[in-house]
């Protein structure tokens, strides 16, 4: 059966993100499912398994972990910030696919918030050492290696090249608020998935399409 997965560590999301997230891919997802979420808690989300982290690495490097517990059938996964807008049927792959990361960092390389694959990538998280991280500084969660990686995008693009290359396939449908959607009123007509990246976050949001998106109670979590 196909997994999609999301991750919730630390104190930025709760188990009201994580079943607004289980709502949206309901909404946009016909085929049977199951939704897991590593987490560093028992979150208690109607239709959610949780998956405790064997780990506490900091923020975003525990995304890296669902490679470790992912290594059979369809995997999708999906950062607690998105907004789901199409459907999402057509993102699977056994390929790894990614997007390619649109941010003006300048680094290029994949952008994480969405990915899918059906093969064993565990040796993405297998070749993470946790000690190689710096102490957190700057509101981020640590550089990687020598290379200064920032963040587990930056990692995975090291790893495995960028989208379009030969190991990730080039996902499409995939956009940034801030980028593609912001002061457009809408968002673009191949949108599967926009991305909330940084501020502002889609609760903050008070247009139309990102309110119709998000319609649900989350006091049914």
């Amino acid at each position: 059966m196909l997994a999609v997965w999301c991750v919730c560590v630390g104190t930025k999301y709760t188990r009201k993100d994580v079943a607004m997230l289980h709502h949206q891919v309901s909404q946009h997802l016909s085929q049977p499912f199951i939704m897991r979420c590593i987490s560093d808690r028992n979150l208690r989300v109607k239709g959610v398994e949780t998956v405790l982290a064997p780990h506490s690495w900091p923020g975003w490097w525990q995304k890296l972990m669902v490679f470790h517990f992912a290594r059979h059938g369809l995997n999708l996964y999906l950062d607690l910030d998105v907004v789901v807008v199409g459907g999402l049927a057509d993102l699977l792959d056994y390929r790894l696919s990614l997007p390619s990361n649109w941010a003006q960092s300048g680094f290029g390389g994949c952008q994480s918030s969405v990915m899918a694959w059906g093969r064993d990538y565990s040796y993405i998280t297998e070749n993470f050492n946790p000690q190689l991280l710096t102490k957190p500084a700057n509101g981020n969660y640590g550089y990687y290696g020598p290379q200064k990686l920032w963040g587990d995008q930056e990692y995975i693009t090291e790893m495995c090249g960028p989208p379009g290359g030969d190991v990730i396939e080039q996902m499409q449908g995939i956009y940034s608020y801030k980028y593609h959607c912001r002061d457009n009123g809408t968002h673009p007509a191949d949108a599967r998935v926009i991305c909330f990246h940084g501020n502002p976050k889609p609760e903050e949001v008070d247009e139309a399409w990102v309110k119709k998106a998000r319609s649900y109670t989350t006091t049914r979590a």
